[in-house]
């Protein structure tokens, strides 16, 4: 039989014999040692000429909200939460040995309103990243214990583990909870996964092997890219924090944005011009940074840059992503410009979002939002006048975009809204000038229906020729029915309404039902 013998320490010798020469063995304590230190990880910065990642301008900066744990033979004994500098403190008996545990997610309690967040990794059953340190003895009463998360770059190439960028990203959630907590001390987010992986590649497929496609938000989760020399996305704080947007969007106020391929200059679907422009200038707000940066090739060397700031938008309009961001960051930030000579602050942005924002009746867009903000503030109107003509999109602003007069040399593109009371009827196009993704605009036309008493009703399309047309329909952003029959028959649609408004979203595919197409179609509606 084999005998492990440990080695007794100095001072349990010393506390022993002072115990039994005091006759009190049984009931002499151990003494208690404080363990304090900070918790860092390696923040690489961007280089504003190539926007590619700077690592000889590397720092430790501080990992905040986070438990730190005390483990002792696997069972955690003891915890504390790091502050804003990233300092900790924790008491543990003296003569022990035992390891310091940091797990990539928020500490919950009344001061974290984020709510539970947590990064994982997407090729590892969303396994949540963990910080440790080696194994020590607890052997004074004042230990320090510093713990820092490498980025695992040796000056040309990753060559260890990338501890960092977990903890990055949960770095930039964190500014978020910062921003916030000075205009609302209530805000209670639901739990939130971000999926980060060295694996995660710019390839759609299987995302539990890293084939991710691009980094994106969806049902309550963000991916990021993480794949070396090709795309890595965790040192991207406005990346981060514009995926999160999306997230703010879905859970705490209301975007009704169809998603897809979009870059900058495109005429977009307003749905989607007002989510992606969010989006951006949500990250320049957080950071009061307007220089949106991306990172990505050989040795991260290489990225793009968007000055959100810049009023000199390619294709300015109701459908531009960058005309949107332009506006909200505007109303934001407190440097003037030809166009921009006022500052709103958070708080009214805000406001818009949680509030009347949520309950509109046409889809979110650019009009709804300065519709509502001119609502709340009225004394600034010839402010909000200037920012919408510097982007090409009429100041007389109401949510159904009515006096919009910007059709992009498209005339199939507006108006925005085809308004459709009972026995009326209308012929309607798309079109396909500007892309065929789906997400382009006049690739949907939307319907206003005029309901003027409860009732059954009937929404008939009848398409033109042979097209295969898709009808929605929604109240409020929710989607009430749909009919996505394959076909080139006419279609209807039936639904039971109270007295008001309802908005149809309309497109058609070519004859095999397959792909965007232009075409046009009768729309009709009628009471049963």
């Amino acid at each position: 039989m084999l005998l492990s013998v440990q080695p007794i320490s100095k001072q349990k010798i010393q506390l022993f014999l002072l115990c039994l020469a005091s006759s009190l063995l049984t009931a002499c304590d151990i003494p208690n040692a404080d363990i304090s230190g900070k918790i860092t990880y390696d923040n690489v910065s961007h280089n504003e000429t190539t926007d590619g990642l700077e690592y000889t301008k590397l720092q430790q900066s501080p990992i905040r909200g986070v438990r730190v744990e005390a483990i002792e033979n696997g069972k955690v004994i003891t915890s504390d939460i790091t502050d804003d500098q990233g300092n900790y403190k924790i008491v543990v008996k003296m003569d022990k040995f035992i390891t310091l545990r940091v797990r990539s997610e928020f500490a919950l309690g009344a001061e974290n309103v984020l709510g539970a967040t947590k990064i994982v990794d997407n090729t590892n059953q969303q396994a949540v990243y963990v910080l440790e340190s080696n194994e020590f003895e607890v052997k004074r009463e004042q230990l320090t214990r510093n713990l820092n998360a490498s980025s695992g770059w040796n000056g040309t190439e990753y060559v260890g583990t990338r501890a960092a960028a977990p903890f990055h990203i949960l770095d930039r959630i964190y500014d978020i909870h910062a921003k916030l907590s000075t205009i609302d001390q209530t805000i209670n987010m639901p739990e939130l996964m971000i999926n980060w992986s060295v694996n995660n590649v710019a390839e759609s497929g299987d995302r539990e092997t890293g084939q991710i496609g691009t980094s994106f938000y969806q049902n309550g989760e963000i991916f990021l890219l993480g794949a070396a020399d090709a795309d890595t996305d965790e040192y991207d704080g406005h990346v981060i924090i514009h995926e999160w947007g999306h997230f703010f969007e879905d859970t705490l106020s209301r975007s009704d944005s169809i998603g897809g391929p979009h870059a900058g200059g495109d005429r977009l679907d307003p749905r989607v011009a007002f989510g992606e422009g969010f989006g951006n200038a949500w990250s320049a707000i957080i950071t009061d940074d307007p220089f949106y940066r991306d990172s990505f090739g050989a040795r991260q060397e290489s990225g793009f840059s968007i000055n959100v700031e810049a009023n000199d938008t390619i294709n300015p309009g109701w459908y531009s992503e960058g005309s949107v961001q332009s506006i909200l960051y505007d109303l934001y930030d407190d440097f003037t410009d030809d166009a921009d000579t006022f500052s709103l602050g958070l708080e009214p942005i805000y406001n818009v979002l949680i509030g009347a924002q949520k309950d509109s009746e046409a889809f979110t867009s650019i009009f709804t939002f300065m519709t509502y903000i001119l609502e709340n503030n009225p004394a600034e109107s010839a402010n909000f006048e200037a920012l919408l003509k510097a982007q090409n999109i009429s100041p007389a602003i109401d949510i159904w975009g009515s006096k919009a007069a910007n059709d992009a040399n498209e005339p199939n593109s507006l108006p925005v809204y085809i308004e459709l009371n009972p026995t009326d009827r209308q012929n309607i196009c798309t079109s396909a000038a500007f892309g065929t993704t789906g997400n382009k605009l006049a690739n949907h036309r939307f319907i206003k229906l005029n309901i003027p008493s409860s009732g059954n009703y009937s929404l008939t399309v009848t398409p033109n020729s042979r097209h295969d047309v898709d009808a929605y329909l929604y109240q409020h952003g929710e989607l009430l029915a749909l009919n996505e029959d394959a076909g080139i028959e006419p279609l209807t649609l039936s639904f039971d309404a109270q007295e008001g408004v309802l908005v149809a979203d309309t497109l058609a595919y070519d004859e095999a039902g397959s792909a965007i197409s232009a075409a046009c179609y009768d729309v009709a509606l009628t009471q049963n």
